[in-house]
This record gives C-alpha cells, structure tokens and sequence, in this order.
C-alpha cells in the first residue's frame, strides 16, 4: 500500500510538474522519485551516494538554464568531467538527467550521446531503457528506439553517434555526452563535438569516463579541465560504491595485471598498458623435461588451433592436450612471410592433413575469416571448428583463459617452443608473452595486443590461447555433465 500511495502522489506531482513547469520540475526532486529496478520499492533518493549526489548537483544549474526554467548567468558550469572507476553509475546518472531535460525542457532540445562506438553508446539508452521499465508513467511521452529517444510531445531527442567525424559537422547539439572518452583512438570527433557545442551558448557538454592510459591529448584535456574555473572536474579515487563486493575485486585483481586494475577499479591514469606477464612468469611455464612432439598418444585427445596470415603475420599452428593438471603444448609451428613470399593457405591444408595423420582423435580449431574455403571442405572430413579469434567476447575469454594459466602454471611447453632464428636477439613463445600488452575496451572487456612497431608480434600467444580455452571450455563441460548424475533409465548424461 505504501508504495502504491508514493506511485500515486508521484503520479500527480509529475502532472503538476508539466502544468507548471516551474519549480516542482526541479532535476533534485525529479530523480529522487525515480525508481532505479521494478523490482524494487526503493527510489532513487534512498540509495544515492553522497559522491554521486555532488556530481548531479553540480550540473542541475545548466540543465534547468537550458530547459528554460533558470534566467540565471551567475557562476552555472557548463561543462563537466566525470572519472569514477568501473561500476560507479557514471551511465545511469546520466540516463537520469538526460530523461529529466526530454521531459521538461519548454522547447525542443537536441542532444548527442557520443562514443568509440555505437556499443559503447548504446549502454546509456540501455539504462533509459531499465528506467523506462521501471518508470513506465514518467515515459508515456518518450519513445525509445535503437539509436535514439525522442519526446512524442515536445519533440526533444538524442541520438546516438560514434566515431563518424564527418556526420558530426553541422551538428548544432544542445547537450553532448561524451562517453568512455579515454577510449577513443582519435582526438577528431572530440574537436568536433566541441566546436559544435560552442555554437550554441546554452549548450551542456559533459565527459564520462574512466582513468585512461599515457599522457596523449585525453589526458591534455583532463588537466585543462581540472584546472579551468570554466569546467566542473570530479575524479573518484579507489572503490566507493557499496554494491562492489570484496570478493568481486579480489577476482578482479587476481586476473588483471596490476596496473590495469588501479585504471580500472581505483581509477588511476596509468603511463601505459598494463603488460600481460613478465618475462619470468612466462619462462617458469618452459618445461625442459617435454619434448617437441611428432605424433600422438593412442587415447590422448589433443587440440589443434590455426591462425592464418598472408603477407604481414606470422602464420602459426599448435597442437595441445589436457594430462589432467594443465594444458600441455605438444608442438607449435611458425611460418614467417617476407614481402615476395606470402604464406599460402597450402600450407595450412597440408597442416590440417599431416596433424589429424600423426595425431590421431584431434579437434581442430579455425579462424574462417581467411579460411572460408578450407573450412567448407575440411568440416566434412575432420572433427573442425570455427572462432572467430578477433570477436570482442572470444578474444575476452581467451585473454584471460591464458592469462590465469601462466600466472598459475597451468600450462607447459618444452624448451624453444615456437622459436624463430633471429641473429641478434631471442624471438620465442616466452619473449612474446611478455612483449604483449593488455588493451582493456569501453565494454570492459581485455583483448591482446602488441606494440606496432613491425618487430613484435601476438601470433604465437593468440593461437595457444586458442588452444588453451578449447581444452579448459571441454574440460569444465565434462566436469558439469558428471556432476548430474545419472539420468532417467540409468545412463549418465
């Protein structure tokens, strides 16, 4: 009943909001009823931060100057940058303001959400969109579409936009978001978006994002905006949120390089990348007491990962198996292209041919992005599948399958795995491990990456990663399927 009495008086307080169009719109009082699950009586008010309530407070000023509902000039701050760590709401504090100025504002408003991409972006309509479930009465008026909200009755709308610069010029927005702004590869869009938003002397331009990586124009931009009485700067230092759980951050940084974790979760500019391991933490995964292998054992199963290039890659080829305690490399085969002499794709076909020979129950592994013929004809014949090795959820995966194996010695490989002759320095599986670095996306996931300088390389890591999730994804379904039990009519499932 209580609940239903508060969704009652909301009801009618929001009426009077849009009657009067006056103080009671007030953006403070507006959120406070704002329920944040449907599933839950609680609103908006019962649970903010005081860390998050300062930030929103900072920028109610411009909001309501900009909805026509302040004639005041004095000291508003147009401009904002907000840095908090992963999981502290930076999308749903703005979902919550940019649904108050589509509701209210006296005229119609033009906003841009704008992002590395269109993924990225979305995740802020996503969160109108929970809103709008949980809030079904306050979003009679607006209707939500894929890349954009719109209100039905006043015409006010944001959109979405990524890094297509030429679309942004004409723009005349009269709010930007820019988010995830550390992501972004290119200071283009942002000089644009910046330069639109000048155009229009109301126009609010607010920065989410999380500590970034090296001293480039993002963070030439953080410090001017740190130090300008023109901007409202605010960054949260370590974890403040009190729905992250302890046990969600010790997972956390026993799976991220530690520079990588103070970006992330303690939100700290970091100089660069976090590296993926160290030199020594790659060499103590070297067995000498294995042996680069020509063929199988009878009743081993093995897998065999193929990542092919062309002309600038290395083109590599791993064969592995599970001995019950860790992943086992059994041999790893490395064809390096030079300008006149691209790898052909026979050679990955005879590989196919002369490990399934020697190897005997072998699952293979493929990237089709470049196979799409030798896949069509080899799934017919051998136990053959597809992944797609540059995907943003399998390369995550595959990242930190690895990784967790290295650091926990959970894979072994025999001495001058994947060696390649080189007359002044040593180019092996363990120089490459740790050569690479761990590049963390908007979406926050982790991905592999090498300095492109023409000299390093990922090839070789990437396929044994394969390799590596293949065999633990197998092993922890079989772990799963004898957990059930015997089915119905006595056979094990």
């Amino acid at each position: 009943m209580r609940r239903i009495r508060r969704e009652r008086r909301f009801r009618k307080a929001l009426q009077d909001c849009f009657r009067l169009r006056a103080s009671e719109a007030h953006p403070d009082w507006f959120r406070g009823q704002l329920r944040f699950d449907p599933k839950d009586s609680r609103c908006f008010a019962d649970v903010v931060q005081t860390w998050q309530a300062t930030d929103l407070a900072a920028l109610d000023p411009a909001w309501r100057r900009l909805a026509g509902l302040s004639d005041s000039e004095d000291e508003t701050v147009q401009r904002a940058w907000i840095e908090r760590p992963r999981g502290h709401s930076k999308t749903f504090d703005m979902a919550v303001q940019l649904v108050w100025v589509l509701l209210f504002a006296k005229r119609p408003v033009q906003g841009i959400v704008a992002a590395c991409d269109l993924d990225q972006g979305r995740l802020v309509l996503d969160a109108l969109g929970r809103l709008a479930v949980a809030n079904p009465e306050v979003f009679a008026d607006l209707v939500l579409r894929k890349d954009d909200v719109h209100n039905r009755r006043t015409h006010s709308r944001v959109r979405l936009l990524s890094s297509d610069v030429g679309s942004s010029f004409g723009e005349l927005p009269d709010f930007v978001v820019c988010d995830e702004l550390c992501h972004w590869e290119r200071p283009e869009l942002w000089h644009s978006l910046l330069s639109s938003a000048a155009k229009q002397p109301h126009a609010v331009l607010c920065v989410l994002t999380n500590a970034g990586v090296g001293r480039g124009w993002q963070w030439e931009l953080r410090e001017r905006a740190r130090t300008s009485r023109d901007w409202y700067f605010s960054s949260l230092d370590g974890v403040h949120a009190p729905w992250i759980t302890p046990r969600c951050l010790e997972e956390q940084r026993a799976l991220l390089p530690g520079p990588v974790f103070a970006r992330l979760w303690e939100n700290r500019w970091q100089h660069s990348d976090g590296g993926f391991v160290t030199l020594a933490e790659a060499e103590a995964c070297r067995d000498d007491s294995l042996a680069i292998r020509e063929s199988g054992e009878p009743g081993t199963w093995y897998v065999a990962a193929v990542d092919y290039a062309e002309k600038h890659d290395h083109t590599v080829g791993v064969v592995a198996h599970h001995d019950g305690r860790r992943v086992v490399v059994d041999r790893m085969d490395v064809v390096v292209p030079s300008p006149d002499r691209p790898t052909p794709v026979a050679w990955v076909e005879d590989w196919i041919e002369r490990t399934a020979a020697r190897f005997g129950h072998v699952t293979f592994v493929v990237d089709p992005y470049q196979l799409v013929g030798t896949v069509q004809r080899f799934e017919s014949l051998y136990d053959l599948h597809r992944f797609e090795f540059a995907a943003g959820r399998g390369n995550h995966e595959l990242t930190t399958t690895l990784r967790r194996l290295v650091l926990n010695h959970q894979v072994a490989w025999p001495e001058s795995c994947g060696s390649l002759p080189t007359p002044h320095a040593r180019d092996d599986l363990e120089t490459e491990l740790a050569s690479l670095l761990l590049r963390h996306s908007s979406t926050g996931r982790v991905r592999l990456d090498h300095v492109r300088d023409g000299t390093h390389h990922d090839d070789r890591a990437f396929t044994l990663g394969v390799a590596c999730l293949w065999l633990t994804r197998e092993l922890r379904l079989a772990e799963w399927m004898d957990t059930q039990g015997p089915r119905e009519g006595g056979f094990a499932f």
